[in-house]
């Protein structure tokens, strides 16, 4: 992005000279790896080079570090420096002859998810909030034990003995509550653990009623690692999750350090590893202390999709394992119908055809569109991706917030995305599923930097300012997405543009209509708005403001459908597709 985003805290950038301390930032994904080289060239930190290799944690290599070596020699080929020895370790810190790094800093979603059992006394109160503790880690959910199960003990031992889970989560019970119930279903679960002790050995996380964790104890056994955290329902209508979320991200980074070939890596680092999303967060968390407000960022990737929610007072991140674009695309169709995917698409496709395309992605999920029907019901299927992932995160948020989430920065990143033919086909996807509400700007991360700046925002927050002043993120373009009493075909707002002389441009926005008004990329331009009395822009309803927003790729894209959005039941194709004319999709 350019300096839109950090103009607050880049105008307090100290023009003095800086001790030389260069970065090379891996983030090691399930299917690439993405290394970054940052420095400082002439007084400020700068993006020297970036590359992309295949991540070489399987057949034939099974050495993750392979991968990395890859990336960092071709960054040797780009920039002419060399940053590995004859040993082909990294030479580290940088040389006086200019081989060679100060830091090396790691993210990584490579390792598989903690595969998880979860034991709780109900579905909608106990698991509800265990999933929302393990939704800020890597997990897969293989299965659920509560109180209204319906299998036999001996089809329960069965199904958990398939699974061979890495963990086994029991929630349930306020503190000084009920025991019997909980105590039960752990005697059932029990039987599995004994036996799959003798082949793997789950760990055992107790967050229940802390009453019961002596009994637990004893009921599991010696067997097996039992861990133990506070409850997170201490009472009915009240969550504590910091503790579990803390206790199983030390598992996950079990999990990570267990790669082939990790521990290179880890002997090259300067700091320790983060997990990709948790660095995803941390420049979220960034963002929004920059802003001193909330900032929205959403990753659609081939495995997983991931979304963070910060402001000043707290950050929300919810990571679906269950849900991408991906091998784990099949799992959409238990959360959406092929009737809710199509409510999305530009034309006429039946619902076998929808559910084939789902079926056939997660089959092969290297394979990109080759027809405008496909490339259709792949973004309907992002789209649906992203408002599950929504609706999810905002259940857990610490306060109520409306549907139409007001925020001031929207940074996405992820292939559906950024392999889309048109930019118009980006902003739309993200305003139809995630429908944000306000005035900001939309970033994309189309070269994959943000988990390096993640990391690299922690330990020098100064460098992360200045290279965001360069345009390493695009910049697609400012979004104004009022709400109120919006009637299609009526007046919504007016918007004077430049000059109030007659060298002005004043344009009326009409309620249902999508506005792209071309501005000068990276130029910014002064604009007066002016909302009718029911509507608001951010500002209180009939509140209007002069502002000044930056040109981007797209353009200033006024949002004017109203939230919640509202899909035409007769003709929503022929809606559809001319929000992807007016978008210029």
């Amino acid at each position: 992005m350019t300096s839109s985003i950090t103009e607050e805290t880049a105008a307090a950038t100290p023009p003095v000279e800086q001790e030389r301390q260069s970065f090379l930032i891996a983030d090691c994904g399930n299917t690439n790896t993405t290394v970054c080289l940052f420095d400082i060239v002439a007084d400020s930190y700068h993006l020297i080079a970036r590359t992309v290799v295949p991540t070489t944690d399987g057949s034939p290599w099974f050495d993750v570090s392979e991968g990395v070596r890859q990336a960092v020699a071709h960054i040797t080929e780009i920039t002419g420096r060399p940053l590995l020895n004859r040993d082909n370790n990294l030479i580290k810190p940088a040389q006086l002859d200019g081989q060679g790094v100060d830091h090396f800093a790691l993210t990584i979603s490579a390792a598989r998810p903690l595969s998880t059992v979860m034991v709780g006394l109900a579905d909608d109160v106990s698991l509800a909030s265990a999933r929302r503790a393990l939704n800020n880690i890597y997990i897969h959910e293989a299965d659920r034990y509560d109180f209204n199960d319906k299998r036999s003990e001996k089809e329960q031992v069965a199904a958990f003995l398939e699974h061979q889970p890495d963990l086994v989560f029991i929630a349930g019970g306020t503190d000084g509550g009920a025991e019997q119930r909980l105590l039960r279903l752990v005697e059932y679960i029990s039987l599995g653990i004994n036996v799959l002790a003798e082949i793997k050995k789950p760990r055992v996380l107790f967050a229940g009623n802390k009453n019961l964790r002596e009994s637990v104890r004893k009921t599991v056994g010696k067997r097996v690692p039992f861990l133990v955290s506070e409850n997170i329902r201490p009472e009915i209508n009240t969550e504590n999750l910091d503790d579990a979320i803390k206790t199983v991200a030390k598992l996950y980074e079990e999990k990570m350090k267990a790669l082939p070939g990790i521990q290179t890596l880890i002997q090259w680092s300067s700091f320790l590893p983060l997990p990709t999303a948790q660095s995803v967060a941390s420049i979220t968390d960034y963002f929004a202390t920059l802003h001193q407000g909330r900032v929205l960022s959403i990753d659609v990737g081939s495995n997983s999709t991931t979304l963070a929610i910060a402001d000043p007072q707290q950050r929300d991140l919810t990571i679906r394992t269950d849900l991408g674009m991906g091998k784990p695309i099949a799992n959409l169709l238990s959360f959406s119908s092929a009737q809710q995917i199509s409510r999305w698409l530009p034309q006429s496709i039946n619902e076998k055809e929808i559910r084939d395309f789902v079926h056939n992605k997660a089959l092969y999920p290297q394979t990109i569109p080759m027809t405008d029907n496909e490339l259709s019901l792949e973004q309907a299927s992002a789209r649906e991706i992203m408002r599950h992932i929504l609706e999810d995160s905002l259940a857990g948020w610490h306060e109520a917030v409306p549907r139409a989430l007001p925020i001031q920065l929207l940074i996405a990143r992820g292939g559906v995305l950024t392999s889309a033919p048109r930019l118009g086909h980006i902003v739309l996807m993200l305003l139809d599923a995630l429908q944000p509400s306000g005035i900001f700007p939309i970033a994309l991360d189309r070269h994959g930097i943000l988990p390096a700046l993640g990391i690299l925002a922690e330990h020098d927050p100064l460098a992360v300012v200045q290279i965001l002043e360069k345009p390493v993120l695009d910049n697609l373009g400012w979004v104004i997405a009022p709400t109120g009493n919006i009637q299609a075909d009526q007046k919504v707002l007016t918007i004077e543009i430049g000059s109030q002389d007659s060298s002005g441009l004043e344009i009326e926005v009409m309620g249902g209509t999508l506005e792209v008004i071309p501005l000068p990329v990276m130029e910014k331009t002064e604009i007066t708005l002016k909302p009718t009395r029911r509507v608001d822009i951010g500002f209180g309803k009939g509140r209007g403001k002069t502002i000044k927003v930056q040109g981007g790729s797209v353009g200033l894209i006024i949002d004017a459908r109203g939230r919640p959005l509202l899909l035409d039941s007769d003709d929503s194709q022929a809606q559809i597709r001319r929000w992807l004319w007016d978008i210029g999709g």
